[in-house]
């Protein structure tokens, strides 16, 4: 009995997938390949939302993408392009500093619903572990997005590959870790 093409698709896909997932390192290359398959029923397709911070900010922070690696949900329900921008400048102009890490319990040391370089690295200054910064990370429920260009910047400061690796697989989690988490985003 001869399988329908659509089958054979969602098998080799199924394949490259779990062949991926298994690798120590998922680079921006291979998450290309995987961002172009098909979505299936444990994704956030079918959640009603799909997020891309391309989504949120298009190209206006050139193909670097600025110091934004994160956004809640609600940002992009909002349409807060605008306000990313401006985040993503913020940070760049005024870093997060050493007792904004320690006065916070995510990643998202200010509380405004996104996540920039500097707030990783500030994390890194105050002394926290990698398993530390990883568990702030998670625990932001936001939609993730890394260039190589901002795991160099990362990894120059001291920020070590395996953090950037989960700042990669938050990636490929995207919006369906960040609604399951079903964790406010942002404080009150």
């Amino acid at each position: 009995m001869k399988c329908n093409d659509g089958f054979q698709l969602m098998l080799a896909a199924a394949l490259l997938v779990g062949g991926l997932w298994g690798c120590e390192t998922i680079r921006p290359h291979t998450m290309s390949m995987i961002e172009d398959l098909p979505t299936g029923p444990t994704t956030a397709g079918l959640m009603g939302h799909s997020y891309l911070m391309k989504d949120l900010v298009d190209d206006q922070l050139g193909p670097t993408g600025g110091f934004l690696i994160a956004a809640a949900p609600e940002k992009f329900d909002q349409h807060k392009e605008r306000e990313a921008i401006t985040v993503s400048q913020k940070a760049e102009q005024s870093p997060a500093t050493v007792a904004d890490a320690r006065n916070s319990v995510t990643a998202d040391l200010n509380g405004d619903g996104y996540v920039t370089l500097d707030e990783v690295v500030a994390l890194k200054h105050a002394g926290l572990s990698d398993a530390e910064i990883v568990s702030r990370l998670d625990n932001t429920h936001q939609v993730f997005s890394l260039t190589p260009e901002q795991e160099r910047y990362l990894t120059d400061r001291g920020i070590s590959h395996d953090v950037a690796n989960r700042i990669y697989e938050l990636t490929k989690l995207g919006s369906a870790g960040a609604i399951m988490a079903g964790a406010p985003t942002t404080r009150p």
